[in-house]
């Protein structure tokens, strides 16, 4: 197991527009093309209905070999709620110092009681290459296939390597 010891990393996120996105994050773990960063939120986000706010913790997890990254948010502290949500996603490449990776538009969440919401679809551009697209509903679908099984394996990975 590696440890980083709260070492700065950078999530850097391109957006199909090209536009990128970067946030201060902690590495927490990193090895063989996986990775965990924990970023704690510093604004409110309304997402899926959803509200974060500041102080709530993210731990973002990011395989290179899998088509999306999950975030699983505590987003009630006292009362411990957690919801995953799932990014559609190519690119990833993970680094001590930066956590690269494409945001493909479609995002899934799995809210606090459980809830499936597929969310973004009407952001993928009406002229996307038809290989992409092919991708990203495949990713689409394997995520709503599988979320519970990666649900159950994240939760295990944090609570291997984030203490």
């Amino acid at each position: 197991m590696s440890s980083f010891n709260n070492q700065k990393c950078i999530e850097t996120k391109t957006l199909l527009s090209g536009a990128v996105h970067q946030y201060a994050c902690e590495l927490l773990y990193l090895e063989n093309a996986f990775g965990i960063l924990q970023y704690v939120i510093d604004r409110e986000y309304y997402i899926g209905g959803m509200r974060l706010m500041p102080g709530d913790v993210t731990f973002a997890l990011y395989w290179t070999e899998r088509p999306y990254t999950l975030y699983i948010w505590n987003v009630n502290r006292r009362k411990k709620e957690v919801a995953y949500y799932f990014n559609i996603a190519d690119n990833i490449s993970l680094l001590p110092n930066e956590f690269r990776w494409r945001d493909l538009a479609i995002d899934i969440l799995v809210d606090t009681t459980g809830s499936v919401h597929v969310l973004d679809e009407d952001e993928l551009p009406a002229d996307i290459p038809v290989e992409l697209h092919s991708y990203i509903l495949a990713a689409k679908s394997h995520v709503l296939t599988c979320y519970r099984d990666i649900i159950l394996e994240s939760n295990s990975l944090l609570k291997k390597y984030v203490s």
